[in-house]
């Protein structure tokens, strides 16, 4: 009795472990399956960077990071550079909440393409979003375009 009493704790623990007992949905009225994963988004953010008057500036460092936590990340951030128009686009699929992204704009070649501009940032909840493809129902979200217009402004009192 003592041997099956340990064996059933000892297989349970070992159940529970490796997650078989989360797929059991017979006791709740969820309409969602439960399923192992976790649930994703393709996801588009595109744009123009200008200067205060309108004009595009080139080679504007755009990075895409969590908006609680602008430390670098060499394998969660995605950057891309403006061109010659002031334009970007950066594809990326996330796991998490997109709508907890942040995209950080920083000019990087100093005097170089327009002057000194200061760094500037727009949380991806705050921007346009377009439905571009339906998810499958299942854990994946679909694909969603963000655009912004970004004005940066020039530093000022910056001495040479």
């Amino acid at each position: 009795m003592k041997t099956n009493k340990l064996m059933t704790r000892f297989l349970s623990g070992a159940l529970v472990a490796l997650g078989f007992t989360a797929c059991d949905n017979e006791t709740t009225d969820d309409v969602y399956p439960l399923e192992y994963g976790s649930p994703s988004v393709d996801y588009r953010v595109k744009g123009i960077v200008t200067d205060e008057a309108g004009n595009p500036i080139e080679n504007i460092r755009v990075i895409i990071r969590n908006a609680w936590d602008n430390t670098p990340n060499p394998y969660a951030d995605d950057t891309v550079y403006t061109d010659k128009g002031g334009a970007f686009a950066n594809e990326m699929t996330g796991t998490v909440g997109i709508d907890k992204q942040k995209v950080y704009f920083d000019d990087v070649d100093g005097e170089a393409n327009g002057g000194l501009f200061q760094s500037d940032s727009t949380n991806i909840a705050d921007m346009e979003a377009t439905l571009v493809e339906e998810g499958h129902g299942s854990w994946y979200q679909g694909k969603y375009e963000f655009e912004v217009q970004k004005k940066l402004k020039k530093k000022e009192g910056v001495s040479k």
